[in-house]
């Protein structure tokens, strides 16, 4: 009797409900909703449930809101009731976003923030705006979104890569690296997660760990020319040219067509000292691609480390007609300098900071040129602009350092060394430098211990000899000091051509 008294109020309320429209399947108004809710014959628990499946068969022709919430709340609606509406309402939005034209950005923005006013716990519909963000260049905007997929399901793979990508693409690359972590601790056989984390980790210098992950990528994806480049230019980071060569050759075998893989394998062999194969990449390269500006600049530095100044500046100028870029200005106005041609070199150093004011090399370059032109205080303003942008430059501390030992400002100088021996504690100059300003200033025991340091790194350096020779008469100990002096003169004359 129980059985079939249910069945009765369960046809009951579907009659109730087909009252005005289900014979035609159309959606279910709200008025429907909250009379069947009303007049429940069933139970509110059961009629909850059917109202949910007639929603989810036929949808609805409204749309919610706080006060009609409220409604449906005291007519009897459920919270899954409640969320069953707008799982739909979120679903037809969503579906309108897909209907958008492919590059019409602002019609899925537009939908997927509909959707998500019905429905905001959806990740997948977070994820959809965001990469629609994305594509209309709004990264901030899609980050935030990747954000808020992320937090509803922490898991998901998919966002975290996506927003490591964009972190990436801003150059932070902990926060990337962060992301592809977690990428990949969720879903370890996720080929791009490797992909991209390698990138990062070049980027980063950190060359081991993009060999690493380059080579977990070509194990669940093999023979990618991409992969095979990306390894090689890890490898070229690394110092391992022949491992570099080999996997351009193996990108090369795969897409011959690929102007920038011959450039990658020529970049190689010049660091090899194989000019003529290198040369001949470039050829290639810019056979293949006559606009690769990434060729010239490359030909045109092989040819600087070669002294061939006016061919590289041919290619220089070449690469910069092309393409733009502070490190082709700052490359070329280092033709210029040791050409000695300071105007042009100090215009190619001011190009480079117009385009990235925080390009450190253009500020370090252009403190060179002004020590060279004994402005010393310049000299010591473009120093200190290269350490503000890169706070661990020691080339820039040393230089400045030697500008402040040259101006006798010793306590500048000292705290620039230390800071470059802190920095490069193998850096033998380093030592000879703070070794001599201890000596100027009479701290001939400090002196004489710096000058040992040089001595342990670099047994070959005269210099350091030679001051310790002063520490040694500082404190008395001529014997010693004569021995050091005689063994800087022997070593004087050994390098002398």
């Amino acid at each position: 009797m129980r059985a079939g008294s249910v069945v009765v109020t369960l046809v009951a309320l579907f009659v109730a409900l087909a009252g005005q429209e289900s014979a035609t399947g159309q959606p279910l108004n709200l008025a429907a909703i909250k009379s069947a809710l009303t007049a429940s014959q069933a139970g509110l628990p059961t009629t909850n449930r059917v109202l949910i499946k007639q929603i989810e068969e036929r949808s609805i022709d409204f749309e919610i809101d706080e006060v009609i919430e409220k409604e449906l709340r005291t007519a009897g609606a459920s919270d899954d009731l409640i969320k069953g509406i707008r799982v739909v309402l979120c679903d037809k939005y969503t579906k309108s976003a897909d209907a958008c034209g492919e590059a019409d950005f602002k019609c899925q923005i537009d939908n997927y923030s509909s959707a998500l006013r019905f429905h905001p716990d959806d990740a997948l519909v977070w994820f959809n705006r965001g990469f629609a963000k994305n594509k209309a260049g709004d990264v901030d905007g899609a980050i935030d979104d990747y954000t808020k997929a992320i937090q509803i399901n922490p898991k998901d793979a998919d966002a975290l890569v996506n927003r490591g990508n964009l972190y990436k693409k801003r150059d932070d690359y902990p926060k990337a690296i962060g992301d592809y972590n977690k990428a990949i601790e969720t879903d370890p056989k996720n080929p791009e997660s490797y992909f991209n984390r390698a990138i990062a980790y070049f980027e980063t210098s950190e060359y081991q760990k993009a060999i690493s992950d380059s080579t977990a990528y070509l194990k669940l994806k093999p023979n990618q020319a991409d992969a095979l480049n990306n390894r090689g230019d890890a490898y070229h980071g690394n110092q391992q040219y022949d491992l570099a060569i080999k996997d351009f050759n193996a990108a090369v075998a795969l897409e011959p067509g690929v102007s920038n893989y011959f450039v990658n394998r020529g970049r190689a062999y010049a660091a090899k000292d194989q000019f003529v194969q290198a040369f001949r990449d470039f050829e290639r390269a810019i056979k293949l691609d006559p606009k690769n500006a990434y060729a010239y600049h490359n030909r045109g530095y092989t040819h600087f480390r070669q002294s061939k100044f006016d061919m590289a500046l041919k290619d220089y100028d070449k690469s910069i007609e092309l393409e733009s870029t502070a490190e082709r200005y700052v490359d070329r106005g280092v033709v210029y300098q040791q050409k000695k041609e300071f105007t042009p070199a100090l215009k190619d150093f001011a190009a480079a900071i117009d385009l990235d004011p925080r390009y450190s090399s253009a500020y370090y370059y252009r403190g060179q040129i002004y020590l060279k032109l004994k402005e010393y205080e310049k000299s010591i303003v473009s120093y200190s602009k290269a350490i503000e942008f890169a706070s661990d430059y020691a080339d820039a501390y040393f230089e400045r350092g030697s500008v402040y030992i040259d101006i006798e400002d010793y306590q500048a100088a000292l705290a620039d060394f230390s800071k470059v021996i802190e920095l490069e504690p193998k850096n033998s100059n380093a030592f000879v430098n703070r070794g001599l300003i201890y000596l100027r200033t009479e701290n001939y025991e400090k002196g004489i211990a710096d000058s040992t340091s040089a001595i342990k790194l670099d047994p070959n350096n005269d210099t350091a000899y030679s001051n310790r020779a002063v520490g040694y008469d500082g404190i008395g100990a001529t014997d010693k000091a004569e021995v050091d002096r005689k063994t800087a003169e022997r070593l004087q004359n050994k390098s002398k051509p």
